[in-house]
């Protein structure tokens, strides 16, 4: 009883020791836990990046679909397409796609089977520019008597959008699962803590310690071991998310420059920042609960 007191006093060593019989196995735990949560959150970062890059990239374009009534008007028909649209639209990026692109495009309907000669395959132009309006497009060819069909892209927008949402969607909810599982994991660890040093809490008893008194010494451990568990596992999954950055190509999905992973970073700093609260609480509630269930019995 004086040693306990003692260390209170003067402050020589914790209230409850550090070192507890098995706590090795919870610090992997966490920090697994920790490590998942970090890739759930850069996964769902990265998805809501690629999404961002998507949109910027379709906003900006427009193809043009050049009707041809044979083959061989395919030349004249789309450079004529061409030159309306570039009096139409002076500071765009207009294009015609090559024919055997525009053939190659049809081979996943198609397969490998040779196309006749004489198919009337349309002629494609791809536009590139800002503030592009298609009906602006579309009423320009018209009036040059051009046959065409004037894609926004605005379908493959919706579906981009709708992947997007999933992707993020998907993030999110694992992240959710992690972190419900780590106020799990510090509600079993701080029953068995108490359960481990019940003799010093009996010490605090009686010499009058409160229970909210105790509970905040289960509170400050767990806390701590929290945000160490969680800067050790989230510094680990930025290293590993970097190297698979500079090393795959994921499309954008990872850190495609320094702004993206310092601000992915930061989103990381306060993930820990969550961690630890969350092992806090946990740890919080339940000892205050045992306690008084203890009390009761008494």
């Amino acid at each position: 009883m004086n040693t306990v007191t003692s260390s209170f006093i003067g402050g020589e060593a914790p209230l409850l020791p550090d070192r507890v019989k098995n706590t090795r196995a919870l610090w992997v735990v966490l920090i697994i836990m920790a490590l998942l949560a970090g890739f759930a959150l850069l996964f769902a970062r990265g998805a809501m990046r690629l999404s961002g890059d998507w949109q910027t990239q379709l906003s900006g374009t427009l193809t043009v679909q050049v009707l041809l009534e044979s083959q061989s008007e395919w030349e004249d028909r789309t450079r004529t397409a061409r030159d309306v649209l570039s009096g139409t639209l002076p500071g765009a990026d207009i294009a015609i796609v090559p024919q055997s692109e525009s053939h190659a495009l049809l081979q996943p309907w198609l397969g490998n089977t040779v196309l006749p000669e004489d198919l009337p395959v349309p002629g494609l132009i791809e536009i590139t520019g800002e503030t592009l309006s298609a009906s602006r497009v579309q009423t320009a060819l018209d009036g040059a008597n051009i046959s065409a069909n004037v894609d926004d892209n605005s379908r493959y927008a919706d579906n981009l959008r709708g992947t997007a949402r999933r992707l993020v969607a998907i993030g999110i909810g694992v992240l959710i699962l992690i972190l419900t599982a780590g106020l799990a994991v510090n509600i079993f660890a701080t029953r068995a803590g108490m359960t481990a040093q019940k003799e010093i809490i009996r010490v605090l008893v009686q010499v009058g310690a409160t229970d909210s008194f105790i509970a905040k010494l289960f509170v400050g451990q767990a806390a701590t071991r929290g945000a160490v568990g969680a800067a050790i596992g989230l510094v680990a999954s930025a290293i590993i998310w970097l190297v698979l950055s500079m090393t795959g190509d994921w499309g954008g999905l990872g850190w495609t420059g320094f702004s993206a992973g310092l601000l992915d970073f930061v989103w990381l700093i306060g993930l820990g920042l969550v961690f630890a609260i969350i092992c806090a609480m946990a740890a919080g509630l339940t000892a205050s609960r045992q306690l008084a269930y203890e009390r009761k019995r008494l």
